[in-house]
């Protein structure tokens, strides 16, 4: 492959492969409410219990103004609510059990997405694809 020609500019086919990703994803959760950065902040929240502002936007790859922004909405819908931190200048989130309903509500339409996600790459594809990403 001809890393000097354009087409193969390995951002522009990861950015064109995200949003083909991210437009089957959210048309797959669309009955439950969530869009695919709502399903992966309370995911993320659901496992880990609870994180700080600067944890989450670590975990996303987000700016910190723009985790703060999702989290309020998140907040003001009743699917998260502060909790305090250990160090009290920070600010923290917990799923709230109508966050954790939300999330329940849209995991099978996400496992099978998944699923199917993998049957198209097969098995070794999607590990290897997760684990380039993983390293990105």
């Amino acid at each position: 492959m001809d890393f000097r020609d354009p087409l193969n500019c390995v951002t522009f086919n990861l950015q064109r492969a995200v949003r083909s990703l991210v437009r089957g994803f959210e048309e797959a959760v669309r009955e439950s409410g969530l869009t695919a950065p709502q399903f992966s902040t309370l995911a993320l929240l659901e496992g880990f219990r609870e994180m700080t502002v600067g944890q989450l936007a670590e975990r996303v790859g987000a700016e910190r103004t723009t985790m703060t922004r999702n989290l309020n909405l998140l907040a003001e819908r009743g699917w998260i609510a502060p909790v305090a931190a250990e160090d009290q200048r920070l600010r923290a989130f917990a799923t709230t059990e109508a966050g954790r309903a939300r999330l329940e509500a849209a995991m099978p339409a996400w496992r099978d997405y998944q699923q199917r996600l993998v049957a198209a790459l097969g098995p070794e594809t999607a590990e290897a694809l997760v684990e380039t990403a993983r390293k990105l």
